[in-house]
């Protein structure tokens, strides 16, 4: 039998990590006490924010964690 390889364990655990946390974000910000409407813009306002500073930083070419460089490359792709 064989051993997977240690680049596809972390990648799975990686992955993995990057859903669990923005699935927890998200519950965590729509399921809090304040109306709905408040709530979707507070989090439409936020993820505009993180998405424009990490666009910037791939600009300034700044040291940042390979999970989100590929997650910013997913998202700004053309379809």
């Amino acid at each position: 039998m064989k051993k997977p390889k240690v680049g596809r364990k972390l990648f799975r655990v990686l992955t993995g990590m990057v859903i669990g946390s923005a699935v927890g974000s998200i519950l965590g910000l729509t399921l809090a006490p304040k109306k709905g409407a408040d709530a979707r813009k507070y989090l439409k306002d936020k993820s505009i924010d993180v998405f424009l500073r990490s666009k910037e930083a791939i600009r300034n070419k700044e040291n940042m964690g390979f999970c989100k460089r590929m997650l910013i490359k997913f998202l700004t792709r053309k379809k």
